[in-house]
């Protein structure tokens, strides 16, 4: 899927469940997909087996679930039971309804719609249940498996093919370096795209806001193009001037907790581009 020539490609992080939709939820995702971004979607397994969104290991953060039980493991739980819990009134009382949703229920809305894309953060899954759900709903061309281990990746590539695969590089900037450099080594063997965490600079006076330096990004872009595969960036924090420098870095995959105002970020960056 590398089209670095134009088009601007961006994942919304939890679906955007920092700021704009509630963690892991449908609407989450549906709201990214108006938008025409790719929702994330962190994917756990119930006491019986049903594969489910939800980033945290218990329900606390994001649901109703009792006070008793909320601090469990959701893999204690039935999915019955976690279907009984709101999981949209404590981000917002517009949200109120909202359940965790099973993969299933995710997969069914993409059916049928291929601009409807998902990238699926693998927490507590077995491999070849996901390979074969993904076959049977028959949207191997629209998921793009994300791990921060490249040999997860390979083994998702081992169990379904046709899925897409991203590394995702997070930690201090040494760390960083060391683990796209080992990635660089092995030839992304097993890898569609890689995404670099930009972490916040310490330095109050730094003109760039980010540990790592552009420079580097330079050096990933170059060798991640080499290889016909994408770079994402994911900026914690990012102003209309960040963005733009990025996007004048050349790069085109980006992800982000705040979608509209990324969104207007781009939006200014295409009148000056068309000015």
């Amino acid at each position: 899927m590398n089209n670095h020539a134009c088009h601007i490609h961006w994942q919304a992080h939890r679906g955007g469940g920092a700021h704009e939709a509630p963690d892991n939820t449908m609407a989450a995702n549906i709201y990214t997909w108006a938008l025409g971004g790719i929702p994330e979607a962190d994917i756990r397994t119930t006491k019986d087996g049903v594969l489910i969104c939800l980033h945290d290991e218990t329900p606390a953060r994001t649901t109703t679930a009792p006070a008793a039980v909320q601090n469990l493991p959701i893999s204690h739980f039935s999915f019955s039971e976690i279907r009984a819990w709101d999981a949209g009134i404590k981000f917002d009382k517009r949200f109120a309804g909202e359940k965790v949703p099973s993969l299933y229920e995710v997969f069914t809305a993409m059916q049928g719609n291929p601009a409807r894309h998902i990238y699926l953060d693998l927490k507590s899954v077995d491999l070849a249940q996901l390979g074969a759900v993904i076959d049977q709903y028959q949207v191997n061309q629209q998921v793009i498996f994300a791990h921060s281990s490249q040999a997860r990746c390979k083994e998702m590539k081992r169990v379904c093919p046709d899925v897409r695969t991203m590394l995702w590089i997070g930690g201090r900037t040494d760390e960083i370096k060391q683990t796209f450099s080992a990635a660089l080594q092995s030839g992304f063997s097993g890898l569609d795209q890689v995404q670099i965490h930009l972490n916040q600079s310490q330095e109050a006076q730094s003109a760039w806001p980010y540990e790592i330096d552009n420079s580097f990004l330079q050096h990933a872009l170059a060798a991640t193009r080499a290889v016909d595969i994408d770079l994402e960036v994911f900026p914690f924090t990012f102003d209309e001037a960040v963005i733009h420098a990025l996007l004048a870095l050349d790069i085109r995959w980006f992800a982000t907790d705040e979608p509209t105002r990324f969104l207007q970020c781009i939006d200014s960056w295409s009148g000056i581009k068309r000015g």
